[in-house]
């Protein structure tokens, strides 16, 4: 008898036991998370590139940060952007690709005392995807002429705006039906 009470009561106790949750099941705070952060060749540092895709099929708000640190001059120094993309893909599945909505060039960007659009008035636009490449372009701003291709790599940090009420399933990508 006492064996059977000491099966059963087993067999309640693993019944009782939660499983694992999913990504899909975890309940993000609500607001701006980093969602999704890489090293300069596009590999992980956190979060998750998958918990980005599934942002962005579910059509949540993403912004992306990146910067710097180097010595100019003898002094280190430290820069930072944030930009909303002006446009969003996804590849194959597995990279996400961002353009970054053209804006005219600064007269300095180090120097907090010159914060503004430089006399030229060209603009800078560029393309940055989640494997760590950075492609900006420099425009002149009367003709269009392309002044400088600037290829590049970047640590990306990857935002999402998730809602107070998420999706309620995980999306399927644009082109299923």
């Amino acid at each position: 008898m006492k064996s059977l009470f000491l099966l059963t009561l087993s067999l309640f106790m693993l019944s009782c036991q939660a499983t694992a949750p999913t990504v899909e099941s975890i309940k993000k705070p609500d607001g701006w998370q980093l969602a999704f952060k890489h090293d300069r060749e596009g590999n992980p540092i956190a979060g998750s590139k998958e918990d980005l895709i599934q942002a962005i099929r579910s059509g949540y708000s993403v912004r992306i940060g990146w910067g710097w640190e180097r010595e100019v001059e003898g002094e280190l120094l430290h820069l930072e952007h944030m930009a909303t993309p002006l446009y969003l893909s996804i590849i194959k599945d597995e990279v996400v690709s961002a353009i970054i909505d053209a804006h005219p060039l600064l007269e300095s960007y180090l120097d907090e005392q010159k914060q503004t659009f430089s006399e030229a008035g060209n603009y800078w636009q560029c393309i940055m995807t989640s494997q760590g490449t950075f492609n900006a372009r420099v425009y002149h701003r009367g003709t269009g002429e392309l002044l400088k291709d600037w290829p590049q790599r970047h640590i990306l940090s990857w935002f999402v705006e998730y809602p107070t009420h998420p999706a309620p399933e995980t999306p399927m990508p644009f082109y299923q039906i």
